[in-house]
């Protein structure tokens, strides 16, 4: 009998201890097989996903000869730069028409390349047609009156506008990728369930005064959209964004089947496609004679806040004093920005290993680097090249 009840107690712990382990046996496996680098998952890396169809359309005319608008040295010398500095991609649009395109390191114009935290500006414009068509009030609405998971909570009184500039107040535990596997962000990107690792984050500052750029605040943003559209997300960007920019087949990295996708990060997107997005931005919404969504949005989600005036709705903005972008107002956390970039109204995406597009409406130019980290790498070096060889 002793005999029996060692082994039934031993049992219990296996059980109780497996239980806890596999019950949320996705976030394990994905913990468990982290590539050593944690700074670049392979694309095999982001399983489960969900493919957003989009709607091909045609690309944009080259350039040939005569007919750049910018200098032929100052294009050589951005690409010279770009692949001394470990990029994959180099594409500059200047007036509609594609001055230079250049590839390296086995991508080309149709490589699905993930954006990483490119992949959080996507939001703003489907947020501004959340509104327009009515299933959003107002930025300044409590988030509780579309989660009803915070409906009777204190943090259900973040705005929408707070979440957009990161202003939430929400707790900003470290990334995936920290020893400790129960880290709250960890979850947001390792688990099988986006939205409540996001809702699960306590508050921390008061909502409005304090900048922290949060996975959580860009993954709650989407789920604001799907609670207020009834549409999941994936659908919901196809439709209002991604097919009107004439852009083919793409992908969303899933929590799980048929759960949510990552909205904050990891958008896998050709360097072409990526491009219309940012052409749609310096022509405010105008694609192909229609507006995608209200005129003058452009301005205001790039204008940052008083607390922190170089982040506008989940976008960075203009240059930073000292050269150096935050992530984290009292944390050392930063982006090495450099010296000005040399135009006014400049706005740009930003992903892990400085994927960047640079937005310039003034100038009609776009440019985008896709590519890996370099530790020399400056955000203002690229289009400060690009600008000097600006043809009048």
């Amino acid at each position: 009998m002793r005999r029996a009840a060692v082994f039934a107690v031993i049992a219990a712990v296996i059980v109780v201890l497996a239980a806890a382990l596999f019950v949320d046996w996705r976030f394990w496996y994905r913990w468990n097989t982290l590539p050593e680098d944690p700074g670049e998952w392979p694309a095999s890396y982001y399983q489960p996903v969900v493919t957003v169809p989009g709607s091909p359309g045609e690309f944009f005319p080259a350039a040939e000869g005569a007919a750049l608008t910018i200098d032929a040295g100052a294009l050589e010398a951005a690409a010279d730069w770009a692949e001394q500095h470990n990029s994959v991609a180099l594409l500059v649009l200047h007036r509609g028409v594609i001055q230079l395109e250049r590839y390296w390191q086995d991508i080309g114009p149709d490589s699905l390349f993930t954006g990483r935290a490119m992949t959080r500006s996507l939001l703003p414009p489907l947020v501004a047609v959340a509104m327009q068509e009515g299933a959003i009030q107002s930025l300044d609405d409590p988030v509780g009156r579309y989660l009803p998971e915070w409906q009777d909570d204190a943090r259900g009184a973040i705005t929408v506008r707070q979440l957009l500039r990161n202003l939430s107040g929400l707790e900003n535990p470290p990334l995936a990728g920290d020893p400790d596997p129960y880290g709250k962000n960890a979850r947001i990107s390792l688990g099988s369930d986006f939205r409540a690792a996001a809702l699960d984050l306590d508050l921390e500052n008061v909502p409005g005064e304090f900048f922290a750029f949060s996975n959580a605040n860009a993954q709650l943003v989407g789920a604001v959209l799907e609670s207020a559209t009834g549409e999941a997300y994936e659908d919901y960007f196809n439709s209002r964004l991604w097919a009107p920019l004439g852009a083919g087949p793409a992908q969303l990295y899933m929590d799980r089947p048929g759960g949510m996708p990552a909205v904050y990060c990891c958008y896998r997107a050709t360097p072409r496609d990526w491009l219309r997005y940012g052409d749609a931005l310096a022509s405010d919404g105008r694609v192909s004679g229609r507006q995608l969504w209200p005129p003058g949005w452009v301005k205001e989600m790039t204008t940052g806040s008083a607390v922190y005036p170089n982040y506008g709705y989940q976008i960075w903005a203009g240059n930073p004093p000292g050269g150096i972008r935050l992530y984290v107002q009292d944390r050392d956390q930063s982006a090495p920005h450099g010296p000005p970039i040399e135009a006014d109204g400049v706005f740009f995406l930003e992903g892990g290993g400085f994927r960047t597009m640079y937005v310039i409406p003034d100038e009609e130019l776009v440019i985008l680097r896709l590519g890996y980290f370099h530790a020399d790498w400056l955000t203002s070096t690229l289009p400060n090249l690009i600008l000097a060889g600006l043809v009048n």
